[in-house]
């Protein structure tokens, strides 16, 4: 069975070292978390923002990955992906332009592949629950239905869902960032402080 390291050893010592550094800057992690946290909070308030965000950021990173595709392809003339590297690059700067030019439409597409996301894993993991019967089986039957239910909801609410889904799944996955954050600031505040040697 191997142990954890002891602070005598090499590798104990500097994980202890690591440590302390992490903890003198719990305060950041903490302001971090909450940062985070108030801008989970916006979204959820504000999902229509949210997701006109989202959408926007989607096209800023296509652009600028075409834009790097095409650097790439005409810093490498020679090389036998030379055209098919040019050819990434004018899709993903096509699509971004499209995206910026036809947000709710981006919008609504984003959402339709939201919900059959939601739709089919959540059929998923009812089938292998189901026919698997593991220990909890129950409890990844649930939360298969829970994903089913949530992706027949917003497709039967599109095209109202496109403006609040994305937007919305934005502010609680930063709130929950953020509630991380701040229990790992937490934590590090209340570590030990290390001797000093």
């Amino acid at each position: 069975m191997t142990a954890f390291p002891t602070s005598s050893s090499p590798l104990g010592e500097a994980a202890r070292q690591e440590l302390g550094r992490i903890r003198k800057n719990w305060i950041w992690f903490l302001v971090l978390g909450i940062l985070t946290i108030v801008l989970g909070v916006f979204l959820i308030a504000t999902p229509l923002l949210g997701s006109l965000a989202a959408v926007w950021m989607i096209s800023v990173l296509l652009i600028a990955g075409g834009i790097v595709q095409f650097v790439g392809a005409f810093s490498t003339k020679g090389w036998g992906g030379f055209f098919l590297s040019l050819l990434a690059g004018v899709l993903y700067v096509g699509l971004g332009v499209l995206i910026v030019d036809r947000p709710v439409t981006a919008l609504e597409v984003l959402t339709i592949v939201i919900a059959l996301s939601l739709v089919i894993g959540g059929l998923s993991r009812i089938i292998v629950a189901a026919s698997e019967r593991f220990y909890g089986w129950g409890w990844t039957a649930l939360s298969g239905g829970i994903s089913l239910l949530l992706g027949v909801m917003i497709w039967r609410q599109l095209p109202t869902s496109a403006f609040w889904v994305i937007g919305l799944f934005l502010g609680i996955e930063m709130l929950f960032t953020g509630m991380t954050w701040v229990m790992l600031a937490l934590g590090l505040k209340s570590l030990p402080k290390p001797e000093s040697s």
